[in-house]
């Protein structure tokens, strides 16, 4: 039987496309708070990531930290720390072992603060705050991209946005980790600063800190927009997928 000329070629090029294995399947992403108060902003993040089909994202959603166990994240691509009390040491080792392993994690805001007394975390993500070296209280301010900078996880992000009712710190780098910072804001009471968003790698993984994310209470995770392709973006880029 007589091959069509057309035929052949559709088929050809159905084969021989360029998409990616990576970019054809679904990242999953595990979303993790513990308490009331920043769980329940954490759930509508997850919500609002697995929205997110023609990103091609899945999102789950935990409040127990038993679920930072080897065989549970082994099932996910990233996760998303939005986390305000300690997570115990063996846990803490699980995460730095599941990101050197070559998958991503995202952490927001809080995640940071040195009283959480999370050694590892603070080496893994590459950065801390402590409240008394300073702390602007709540204001409206904006988030800026750092100038000239280009970065996967800046597209589609304005050059500034706003962020409302929102905190910011005095940051430290952790001693020896190499940070590329993307993100600025225009609250000056610290001085000169390039802290409010940065990646890194760890071994196979990456990791993204991105300082937005309170107050909870004005859903910052689904109103603001520019602030959510931040975080999808920060999560595909996360997973390796951009």
């Amino acid at each position: 039987m007589r091959k069509n000329p057309l035929f052949l070629a559709l088929l050809a090029a159905t084969i021989l496309s360029p998409v990616s294995l990576a970019a054809q399947r679904e990242i999953g992403v595990l979303v993790f708070a513990e308490g009331y108060r920043y769980g329940k902003a954490a759930f509508e993040l997850a919500q609002m990531l697995d929205e997110q089909k023609e990103a091609g994202l899945h999102a789950d959603f935990a409040n127990t930290e038993n679920i930072l166990n080897p065989e549970s994240l082994a099932g996910y691509d990233v996760l998303v720390l939005f986390n305000h009390n300690d997570i115990t040491a063996t846990h803490e080792k699980n995460v730095a072992d599941f990101v050197s392993g070559g998958k991503g994690l995202v952490a927001l805001h809080h995640v940071i603060n040195k009283a959480n007394d999370n050694p590892e975390l603070t080496r893994l993500i590459g950065g801390y705050y402590q409240a008394e070296d300073g702390m602007v209280q709540h204001r409206d301010f904006h988030i800026m991209r750092i100038p000239g900078k280009q970065h996967p996880i800046l597209e589609e992000v304005p050059e500034n946005f706003l962020i409302k009712n929102d905190q910011d710190f005095v940051m430290k780098f952790y001693p020896g980790q190499q940070v590329e910072r993307l993100l600025t804001c225009d609250v000056t009471d610290n001085g000169d600063q390039e802290d409010c968003g940065w990646t890194r790698t760890e071994g196979a993984g990456r990791v993204v800190f991105l300082s937005p994310g309170d107050p909870v209470e004005e859903r910052p995770f689904i109103v603001n927009q520019p602030l959510s392709r931040l975080i999808v973006n920060a999560v595909r880029w996360s997973a390796g997928t951009r």
